[in-house]
């Protein structure tokens, strides 16, 4: 065939979409379920925190909707019933042979000219080694296993990560009357309206999400979480958990027999998000200037507002039942040969292009900041499918 697409998630989905469109036969593989992260890895109150008009590869839908995520895998579920999409096939090694890839699956053999790994490079959940310290009776999960406050044992909760995940999951669980400790990292904030627009909606005009790695002035950056933006129009800090009830603590150094201690970073994971505000505000006024549009005053933020902060440097194990770990995913790409990935496992890449005849959809800033969401998979994906139609022999020999 001309192309073998390795995962029915978004991106694989994505990339099906666009090499269909380009008559490019192909099919798509996927070891578990369509869009199975969505089943399986997300809690039960989440939403999409970009709007519907924001996501149009899931069809129709309110333009100011924000999706639920069985909302999310009823649609991914219809796109995969216009693709040639096999589920239950697990893709085990991949070879390049006479210009050609050998993909050794669970079902069998099969050879493509193109291969396109859409897998995801987030699919596989991290936990720090302190995991290994805690005691047993202190149950663990990661944020790919928290679905509900309910379910967790009684007794105070230690969210580790204040990313999308850490602080959505540590509101809930304030809202829901629980004891909450926050593990702070530096992550920045969105404020959710600039100026009487929507963040988002000057963001996606002004080009932020359109913004590649060589655009950044700090090649660090593409390492860093992706600013919390909520769902709902909604701005979220720090500052505003700590007034909604958690107790924020800095980064987690060490597991005692009876007691968790933390460093001191909390003034300056709090500063960080201000600042990233800051810079996001200024970025949009100046894209306001720059179209004449006139200025409007600044919007009144609850995020913006100070709070008084006395972080414990210790906390008693003894009032801890439960830690969620929001600290992020890995990738799995061990099917890929030897090559194709640097040292740590990473994916080795130009853009969407890896080694010859291999392609990705879906990695985090693979070719610009959205890459690795609902705006962005579609980008990429139509990218992918014209390199791959420009290939084909037929499409060479009439050259």
């Amino acid at each position: 065939m001309d192309a073998l697409v390795v995962g029915a998630g978004p991106a694989g989905l994505a990339a099906s979409q666009a090499l269909t469109r380009r008559g490019i036969d192909h099919v798509v593989l996927e070891r578990d379920e369509v869009g199975q992260s969505w089943r399986s890895r997300r809690w039960d109150s989440l939403r999409l925190n970009n709007p519907g008009w924001m996501n149009p590869m899931l069809g129709d839908q309110d333009p100011d909707t924000y999706l639920g995520a069985a909302e999310v895998v009823d649609r991914l579920e219809r796109l995969a019933s216009r693709s040639p999409v096999l589920t239950g096939v697990e893709v085990r090694a991949a070879t390049r042979e006479d210009g050609r890839w050998r993909v050794r699956t669970s079902a069998g053999e099969v050879t493509a000219r193109a291969l396109v790994a859409a897998g995801g490079g987030e699919n596989v959940p991290r936990a720090p080694a302190a995991a290994a310290s805690l005691p047993s009776r202190v149950l663990q999960l990661h944020s790919a296993g928290y679905r509900t406050p309910a379910r967790l044992p009684d007794g105070g909760v230690l969210v580790v990560g204040s990313a999308q995940s850490g602080c959505q999951i540590a509101e809930e669980l304030a809202v829901a009357g629980r004891e909450v400790y926050l593990a702070v990292s530096p992550v920045g904030r969105v404020p959710a309206v600039h100026r009487g627009r929507l963040g988002l909606e000057l963001l996606v005009a002004a080009g932020f999400f359109d913004q590649r790695p060589a655009d950044l002035p700090d090649p660090a950056m593409l390492r860093a979480p992706q600013p919390l933006i909520l769902p709902g129009g909604r701005s979220l800090s720090l500052q505003a958990l700590a007034r909604a009830g958690v107790t924020l603590v800095g980064r987690l150094t060490g597991v005692e027999p009876t007691a968790l201690s933390f460093d001191d970073s909390v003034a300056a994971s709090v500063a960080y998000g201000d600042a990233f505000a800051a810079r996001i505000r200024a970025y949009l006024d100046a894209f306001i200037a720059a179209r004449g549009d006139p200025a409007r005053p600044l919007d009144d933020d609850d995020a913006d507002l100070p709070v008084t902060l006395e972080p414990p440097r210790e906390v008693s194990l003894g009032r801890i039942g439960s830690v969620v770990w929001c600290t992020g995913y890995g990738g799995e790409f061990r099917w890929l040969p030897e090559g194709a990935t640097h040292p740590d496992g990473t994916p080795r890449h130009d853009g969407v292009a890896g080694v010859e005849g291999l392609w990705y959809v879906g990695l985090r800033w693979l070719t610009r900041r959205c890459s690795a969401n609902f705006l962005g998979f579609p980008k990429d994906a139509a990218v992918v499918a014209d390199a791959i139609a420009a290939r084909r022999p037929e499409r060479a020999g009439a050259a």
